[in-house]
């Protein structure tokens, strides 16, 4: 197959800890039909390896490493010079590392900013990092989105409220690595360099938005932020249920070629 599918999953493959309705059965077909899967998620918390063993014991379908992007990738490879002020959880800190940047707690020294979701968040972390860029250090925000779904079909502030924080703070905006940056957008299209791109999202602002480029169609799945599909902007290629109605359509548009 040389089109690639591409999914978000909060929302569409899972809500924190329980599977979405659909989405291992869409996910077997997919996998079964021949597609090379790529998980690809705004969420800068984890690493790709631990993301990739969260969706195994959920959902049931065995995920590797490579198959994953976070925001936290994307934004690493938008460093240019440490060291590095991060205000963020453990993924955040291991592709900063591994990209090859030191990292510092001091506002004074940091050459970079980069923000995403701290769920250790305190004033003391923001005054820092709102501090170097208002100094000049250059901020890169891992993603926009304001909020995140969780198993009890709630929703958690996200990176977008941690960044806005920041940014009101220091009065300075940051570049953005997450969906639906060009940034993302081409280190997807690196990894699916022939034939269509599929993504699979639930929100519009980010997973449809990502997908308005040559050779990307995009399907709208209404089982995570959004509920009513009519007025949404941009407007996705199709809509559906969920993840297993996704995969019957992508099914069907590649059967007819």
């Amino acid at each position: 197959m040389s089109a690639g599918i591409v999914l978000d999953l909060d929302g569409v493959v899972y809500r924190g800890s329980a599977a979405v309705p659909g989405a291992a059965e869409g996910l077997s077909a997919l996998a079964d039909a021949g597609f090379e899967l790529h998980f690809v998620t705004n969420n800068s918390a984890r690493a790709p390896g631990a993301v990739a063993e969260r969706i195994a014991p959920i959902v049931g379908y065995p995920a590797r490493p490579d198959q994953i992007v976070t925001s936290s990738l994307v934004a690493a490879s938008m460093i240019e010079e440490g060291p590095v002020l991060m205000m963020g959880e453990s993924g955040l800190e291991v592709a900063i590392r591994a990209a090859g940047f030191e990292t510092t707690e001091d506002p004074n020294a940091a050459r970079t900013v980069v923000v995403g979701l701290d769920r250790n968040l305190s004033y003391e972390r923001a005054a820092a990092a709102a501090d170097a860029a208002r100094a000049g250090a250059r901020l890169i925000v891992t993603n926009r989105d304001p909020t995140f779904p969780i198993e009890d079909g709630g929703l958690k502030p996200g990176a977008g409220a941690c960044a806005a924080l920041v940014e009101t703070a220091a009065g300075v905006v940051g570049e953005t690595a997450g969906k639906p940056s060009a940034a993302m957008r081409r280190l997807v299209e690196r990894r699916i360099p022939e034939g269509t791109i599929w993504m699979v999202g639930d929100r519009p602002d980010t997973d449809i938005a990502l997908a308005a480029a040559e050779r990307w169609k995009s399907i709208l799945v209404l089982t995570g932020v959004t509920s009513d599909p009519t007025t949404v902007d941009p407007a996705p290629d199709f809509v559906a249920a969920d993840l297993k109605a996704a995969a019957d359509i992508i099914l069907a548009a590649e059967a007819e070629g």
